[in-house]
């Protein structure tokens, strides 16, 4: 008897009882794409996507609920409960002329005309309300076998969609695929082609790998194809991506990025180790067209990372004190994650001092923003007599912060206006600024 593939959680119960509605009015209905290649590989299933030969306003007519996301691709969203599901009319697409979007798409009424359009033969499975398994290229076959392959011609997946190239790279590395050779030439092959996609397609998948289970894999895969140089923008990455000489070398750094429980710390790794400092990597995220808020996090990560490496040993708390100050604690607890991982290498030992007392020195701060000062900048004007603010007052509150934060002085009114009665001199005494 034929093993029967079934969705287990709630999730899954869900999706069952959406298939059950369309099967009940008479319209087909499956399971399909990731979600049936992850359940039947035991993994944790995130979303579930749902085809059918339901016209999309069939489908809102039985789920009055249905939002409707994607009616020019026949594609309307079903919330069940606290999930979603997206149910897609079998369909079938025509020419890709931007390389990305097909020029037409035309609604199909059997399951395997659909599957025939999907990138890979490991998501273009299906699997009905009953468990039985739709499969007619083989996916099951390159599961069994841990193997990547283009569903049909390669060259004409990747010209449909040149983003394919780089899933190619993140699926590979992520479940331990072994590349089917004609399937990763064409890849390499096609690389050209992701000059028309866009950036921020190209940002997603990158992410994706550098925070999935195996990046150094990823990396190597990008290294052999250098599908990184094809891209809309140009990327600035060195050629090596910051592998070792030899690929997959059993030293290189890079083999420990796995361990790193931060993302974004692991972009700032990654970076380091293609000497990229927080200047070239303000550049890289521009092109990504990242948020600001993560090229700012990471710019900051590489500063500090930066500031800990040239420091010795003997000032060791000093320096991690003094970058903690300068890119916030943030940074200091992102490098947490990104030195205990490369402390395994050898020359990331520097790390050592960092990676035993940093988490300690950062707790035992008595302060690590001007905020947390016990006085701020107009105690300290009254107590110059109330000559008007200027660079002295930033340069003051500073030199306060960084004696506090070193437990040189204490965070109290009285201690602090002390201390400013004693830096007063060097301001001059105008009431100007600077003098």
């Amino acid at each position: 008897m034929t093993e029967r593939i079934r969705f287990e959680d709630e999730m899954g119960r869900g999706g069952e009882r959406v298939l059950r509605r369309l099967a009940e009015a008479g319209y087909a209905a499956y399971f399909v794409g990731g979600c049936v290649r992850d359940a039947m590989l035991g993994r944790p299933v995130k979303d579930i996507d749902i085809a059918t030969a339901a016209k999309p306003e069939a489908v809102m007519a039985l789920f009055p609920e249905a939002i409707p996301t994607g009616l020019q691709h026949g594609t309307v969203t079903v919330p069940l409960g606290e999930w979603r599901y997206e149910v897609t009319t079998f369909r079938a697409e025509s020419e890709y002329s931007d390389g990305r979007h097909p020029d037409a798409v035309s609604f199909l009424d059997d399951v395997e005309g659909d599957l025939e359009r999907r990138d890979f033969t490991v998501n273009a499975m299906a699997v009905d309300v009953d468990g039985r398994l739709v499969d007619p290229f083989g996916g099951r076959r390159d599961l069994e076998a841990k193997r990547l392959r283009a569903v049909g011609d390669p060259a004409a997946r990747f010209g449909e969609d040149a983003l394919r190239m780089l899933r190619f790279v993140r699926f590979a590395a992520e479940y331990g695929f072994a590349a089917d050779e004609p399937t990763w030439e064409q890849a390499k092959l096609g690389a050209p082609g992701l000059a028309v996609v866009a950036m921020e397609r190209v940002a997603a998948e990158l992410s994706r790998m550098i925070g999935g289970s195996d990046p150094y894999r990823a990396l190597a895969l990008l290294r052999e194809s250098e599908l990184l140089r094809w891209t809309k923008e140009r990327l600035r990455l060195p050629r090596t991506l910051g592998l070792a000489e030899a690929a997959l070398a059993a030293d290189d750094p890079l083999r420990f990025l796995d361990r790193v429980s931060d993302d974004l710390a692991r972009w700032a790794f990654w970076f380091d180790r293609m000497a990229l400092g927080p200047e070239e990597a303000e550049g890289v995220c521009r092109a990504l067209r990242t948020s600001g808020a993560f090229e700012t996090a990471l710019r900051r990560l590489l500063a500090f990372h930066a500031a800990l490496r040239g420091a010795p040993e003997s000032i060791a708390r000093r320096a991690w004190i003094g970058a903690t100050l300068r890119q916030g604690e943030e940074a200091a607890r992102r490098w947490l994650a990104l030195g205990s991982a490369a402390a395994a290498a050898p020359e990331y030992a520097w790390t050592a001092p960092y990676v035993a007392s940093g988490a300690i020195w950062l707790d035992e701060m008595p302060a690590k923003t001007l905020k947390e000062l016990a006085i701020g900048g107009a105690d300290a004007i009254a107590a110059a007599g109330g000559r008007r603010g200027g660079p002295w007052l930033a340069d003051l509150l500073d030199r306060l912060l960084v004696a506090v934060a070193l437990g040189e002085l204490e965070n109290a009114p009285d201690a602090l206006l002390e201390r400013v009665r004693t830096l007063l001199p060097r301001y001059g005494t105008g009431t100007g600024g600077d003098e």
